[in-house]
């Protein structure tokens, strides 16, 4: 799309810039040159593409030139991979990503939310099981029984007092 306005605003380091549509325009590598010989009010023709709500501009000449360049992109430097972030125009490696690491962190993909294992009363019913069976245990080690018999009995006694304890914490 091609539209015609003044620079009402321009960032500090030349990477975006407002019209006097309203809309603020951000500026892919090639076409950052461009904007820092342009100064606030000038009038200007943008060529840009709308992704979303955000419009990248790929192409910035002035409205008051005669002539228009031949070419308003420059040749992409030695070793240039011609791939720029969709957000801040930062050189990418490559085209698998549309976004370089630092935006893409800006604005992480919504996480769904971790339940703990205590959330759950079953769960908690059994830890408090557990820890009482083990309390009575080690109390029960240290005492002297006839028969085993006994010192099950025991054992489950102490358990189901340090249960009753556990529960009413």
């Amino acid at each position: 799309m091609e539209v015609k306005g003044k620079i009402l605003a321009k960032k500090g380091d030349n990477k975006a810039f407002k019209l006097d549509d309203g809309n603020w325009y951000n500026l892919n590598d090639p076409a950052i040159p461009y904007l820092e010989k342009m100064n606030k009010g000038d009038e200007i023709v943008v060529t840009f593409e709308k992704k979303g709500v955000s419009r990248y501009v790929s192409k910035l000449t002035s409205a008051s030139a005669v002539e228009t360049p031949k070419t308003t992109e420059p040749e992409p430097a030695k070793g240039s991979t011609g791939f720029a972030c969709e957000v801040c125009g930062k050189e990418l490696k490559d085209g698998r990503f549309k976004k370089c690491f630092v935006c893409n962190k800006k604005n992480p993909s919504p996480k769904t939310e971790k339940k703990s294992s205590y959330d759950n009363p079953e769960k908690t019913a059994q830890i408090q099981r557990g820890n009482a069976l083990n309390a009575a245990g080690f109390v029960a080690s240290n005492q002297q029984f006839a028969d085993p018999e006994e010192a099950i009995q025991y054992t489950l006694e102490v358990a189901e007092r340090f249960l009753e304890w556990l529960r009413i914490e």
